[in-house]
């Protein structure tokens, strides 16, 4: 059954409202999400595309908390951010528990002495 042309450019609008409302959905959960968390003491980095739009890695987000009766000690939380009616999935709670094992933690010292900075080690 062919369509017209009216009715492509309808089942296209239709498709692109909706896209166009699940991003605002997802932008306004990350926004409280980070809200939420900086209240309460952590520091927040998205992980968004170049573009904005959410990359598409399990992991939305990244908070970190400084420990207070031990400053070298560090806290961190992967988040992945839901909006609107979207539900977890049992596959995504995998895939971010799977994340926690695969975090590669490394270290380094950045000097600028004069008008460069300089690192200790090679950043990757």
């Amino acid at each position: 059954m062919t369509r017209s042309r009216a009715q492509k450019a309808a089942h296209t609008r239709k498709w692109r409202k909706a896209q166009a409302k699940a991003q605002k959905t997802a932008r306004n959960a990350k926004t409280f999400t980070k809200l939420a968390l900086t209240k309460i003491g952590w520091k927040c980095l998205s992980l968004d595309a170049k573009s904005g739009y959410e990359y598409v890695g399990v992991v939305d987000m990244i908070a970190v908390k400084r420990d207070k009766k031990y400053p070298d000690k560090l806290h961190v939380i992967l988040l992945q951010i839901k909006g609107g009616s979207a539900r977890v999935t049992m596959e995504e709670i995998r895939r971010l528990n799977k994340a926690t094992r695969e975090i590669n933690v490394e270290w380094n010292v950045a000097e600028k002495p004069e008008k460069k900075v300089r690192f200790l080690n090679k950043i990757v």
